[in-house]
């Protein structure tokens, strides 16, 4: 149970009972960075976009809107919060239709902290490496595409091969020849790529067949 990856975690839970809100906060506040409760679906309704959690936790059985129409209504708006369900009931037909629903969770009542804090710590975690992939996949992109405004052909396809094959480390293993062979390039044409790339500082030798790419076009 990776409890650290709680840290950065905006946290909403939604319950009708005040003693279950102040159970929560108290265990909870000590593991995310915010958490946030409230009484109603209309309330989390109003603190979804308030405060943009990255979980939310709702009882089933609400006043006015039920937690599966919050569920419905969360997951319509931003399918990346994640929504875990509250219940005191155990019965097949609340887990369906929570996880029908596209639930990312299911927990019992009354709550073992234990099992709560270990289904949000493996949620928060997907959440965070989610993420991590994401801003490396769009800083890659944007980098790509303002590199691959100042050439075209193909040298354009090479800077390409070059960016899919970086490690998480943005470094690229591999000789002259094994780019040549991949791609079905010339030599020469890899040679001159490689040499514009390492002029304009997107690139930098660390040794022979193996090069750092510098996102952000520093050294």
């Amino acid at each position: 149970m990776n409890v650290n990856a709680l840290q950065d975690m905006t946290i909403l839970f939604v319950d009708d009972e005040e003693i279950a809100q102040e159970q929560m906060k108290l265990v909870l506040s000590s593991f995310c960075k915010n958490t946030i409760c409230v009484g109603s679906t209309e309330q989390a309704l109003h603190a979804l976009e308030e405060h943009h959690p990255d979980i939310v936790l709702t009882d089933i059985r609400m006043p006015g809107l039920s937690g599966i129409e919050l569920l419905t209504a969360i997951k319509q708006k931003d399918p990346a919060v994640a929504v875990v369900m509250v219940s005191a009931h155990s019965e097949p037909d609340y887990l369906l239709d929570a996880f029908r629903h596209k639930a990312d969770g299911y927990l019992l009542k009354p709550f073992n902290f234990h099992e709560m804090l270990e289904l949000l710590s493996d949620i928060a975690t997907q959440k965070v490496a989610a993420n991590r992939e994401t801003k490396q996949g769009a800083g890659k992109s944007d980098f790509l595409l303002k590199i691959l405004d100042t050439l075209g052909g193909r040298r354009a396809e090479i800077i390409e091969y070059v960016i899919n094959h970086l490690d998480a480390d943005n470094m690229f293993n591999g000789t002259y020849d094994e780019v040549a062979e991949a791609l079905g390039a010339s030599k020469p044409t890899v040679v001159a790529t490689f040499q514009i790339m390492l002029e304009k500082n997107v690139l930098t030798r660390i040794k022979y067949g193996t090069y750092r790419m510098n996102m952000d076009g520093s050294a």
